[in-house]
């Protein structure tokens, strides 16, 4: 009896534990899809929170030098007098301010505060512009441009190109332009470039290996090491100063020994003359000539 017994409930209990293993998995198979279901979601959350960072990197990045000047454009005070310099990037371009009332002023009309600016880095920057040709094309400025070079600002520097489709070109190739326009700078003002020791270290050009050449405003710049390099952007309205102020110095020298020697040879012509001219003939200075005749022996008297 006990045996036939077991025999009836074996397969009943059997069933009853099959059936509750698939009611488990039932169960637990909603809380799974959800759990994934929420992986999912957390890790299109991240995705999205790095293509942001991403995108505010890029933002971040400047482009082209760094802000030229020593005063604000906006009060025209002297950067760092009002503490720590604000400085601001606009698609890349950098500006730097006195003070955090003066970016919601350029702000404010942002297209004319960049164009007045604009004007002030041409007129700051055209006198040593090295290029007679578009950087682009390589097209000469001569009488074969109806409307003259286009000239626009990048990333604070002055660019010259042939025609509006050049200086769109420019902009979709803007790295590979500058360093071109960073070598035609390199080229034009190595020869006398007017410091013999780095602005930044102080330590003399060529004593810590063979000295780095950077733009800024498209001035050369001589630096001694990669640490200095490092320290450029952060100073660079300072050093711009510093090496337009000795620029400015050495033309005054050499013009003042181009007028030294014109006097020295005047002097020498002067001093020729006198050699070859009679004792007699000579003119004490503030001494009025007499009037002489020459007898047929030589003899002169007065008339």
């Amino acid at each position: 009896m006990i045996l036939t017994t077991s025999r009836f409930f074996a397969p009943a209990i059997a069933v009853c534990l099959l059936a509750g293993n698939v009611l488990a998995r039932q169960e637990r198979r909603p809380a799974d899809v959800g759990d994934r279901s929420k992986a999912e979601s957390h890790e299109a959350q991240q995705d999205a929170k790095a293509t942001s960072e991403t995108s505010q990197a890029k933002a971040a990045e400047r482009v082209g030098d760094a802000y030229p000047f020593m005063t604000c454009p906006v009060s025209g005070k002297k950067l760092g007098s009002m503490g720590k310099p604000v400085v601001k990037l606009y698609d890349g371009r950098e500006v730097r301010y006195c003070c955090n009332g003066c970016p919601k002023t350029f702000e404010k009309d942002l297209a004319k505060s960049l164009a007045t600016l604009d004007e002030k880095i041409v007129e700051h920057q055209k006198a040593l512009y090295p290029l007679e040709a578009s950087v682009v094309s390589g097209m000469k400025f001569d009488e074969k441009l109806e409307k003259g070079p286009v000239e626009f600002v990048y990333g604070n520097r002055l660019v010259r190109v042939a025609s509006e489709k050049e200086q769109a070109t420019f902009v979709a190739h803007a790295a590979k332009f500058l360093k071109a326009l960073d070598k035609a700078v390199v080229e034009a003002q190595g020869d006398d470039y007017p410091l013999d020791s780095c602005p930044i270290s102080g330590e003399k050009l060529g004593s810590m290996g063979r000295p780095i050449d950077r733009v800024v405003a498209g001035r050369l710049v001589r630096l001694c090491c990669k640490s200095c390099v490092k320290k450029l952007d952060q100073r660079a309205p300072m050093i711009v100063k510093l090496v337009d102020a000795q620029r400015a110095r050495a033309a005054r020298t050499a013009e003042k020994g181009t007028a030294e020697n014109g006097t020295a040879e005047k002097r020498a012509e002067q001093d020729g003359e006198k050699k070859n001219t009679p004792p007699e003939d000579r003119q004490k200075p503030g001494r009025k000539k007499r009037d002489t005749t020459r007898t047929s022996n030589g003899d002169a008297t007065p008339r």
